[in-house]
């Protein structure tokens, strides 16, 4: 009865896709450990926990609102299903406001970003889930974001979006390092490309079944052009990684990364070749896994030679 109730919980969050947030966080990881030689573990421990809780509260909301939509049984009753999205909330929004008493208000509004975004990704009158920013959204959020804030609690020197409050005059400045975000934004720019592609390939794999109920990027640029961007993206990932070694931004060990061109471009032309959830979906999933788990390492190995 217990393992039941378990296994319908993780379903009902869809335990098994929660990879797509943990790379990105390895990676932030392995970069912290390059640039410092040392990690938070408190800190880093309590966002992972907050990250997967509105992850996962995210991926609820949507399966509660699809099957409604659908007609098709949920997993737990509206009262049930909103309860345990809201626990998980309240939990993760508990746990991002101690990081914000350690770590300042930039982790604040990093935070609210992602809430905000992960709750309006799948709710509402017009989701981004069913526009043709879907991609942009998850890409941007789970590939820069998180990188950031995992960065930013690791990294007291790591400030190229310094905020500051000041309670006494309800003052709140800015400062940007514009070629500091820009040189962070490359370093992430395999993550943001990787995570965007696994939505890519979902709505290209769902375009026929989709026409009716949502307008995704694929339908505003077409199947043939979709394909030839999802190849684009993973070209243009290996493009970022050489010029951030060039601009001694990480290690030349990333270079190694490259040869995982072998593999990504196998599964690039099954992909082209055939279009299905059920057999070539988890083509784009894998590729996320050799790509930003080969950068990982290998930015960890700068940090270890």
């Amino acid at each position: 009865m217990i393992t039941h109730k378990i296994e319908s919980f993780l379903d009902f969050v869809e335990i098994r896709t929660k990879l797509a947030t943990l790379l990105p966080f390895l990676i932030a990881l392995a970069y912290v450990f390059y640039t410092t030689g040392s990690i938070n573990p408190l800190s880093t421990l309590i966002y992972l926990i907050a990250a997967l809780l509105i992850d996962m509260s995210v991926t609820a909301i949507n399966n509660h609102f699809n099957k409604r939509e659908e007609k098709v049984e949920p997993h737990y009753g509206s009262f049930k299903s909103l309860a345990i999205i809201g626990a998980m909330l309240f939990l993760a929004g508990l746990l991002g406001l101690t990081l914000v008493y350690l770590h300042g208000i930039t982790i604040l509004l990093a935070g609210l970003f992602c809430v905000v975004i992960g709750i309006f990704y799948s709710f509402g009158p017009a989701p981004i889930c069913k526009s043709p920013y879907g991609e942009v959204a998850s890409g941007f959020t789970i590939g820069v974001v998180i990188i950031f804030i995992v960065v930013s609690i690791n990294d007291p020197t790591f400030v190229p979006l310094g905020l500051s409050f000041y309670p006494s005059t309800l003052l709140l400045t800015m400062n940007i390092d514009l070629l500091g975000l820009g040189l962070f934004g490359l370093i992430t720019l395999p993550a943001v490309f990787c995570v965007a592609n696994i939505m890519l390939a979902n709505n290209i794999c769902d375009a026929e079944a989709d026409r009716s109920l949502r307008y995704t990027l694929v339908h505003s640029i077409g199947v043939k052009n979709a394909l030839r961007l999802f190849a684009g993206l993973y070209y243009c990932s290996f493009g970022a990684i050489i010029l951030a070694v060039i601009l001694r931004q990480i290690p030349i060990w990333c270079l190694l990364v490259l040869f995982t061109i072998f593999p990504i471009q196998k599964n690039i032309l099954r992909f082209r070749e055939k279009q299905s959830k059920a057999e070539t979906f988890a083509l784009s999933v894998k590729n996320n896994v050799i790509m930003l788990l080969a950068y990982a390492f290998t930015i960890a190995l700068g940090g270890l030679f």
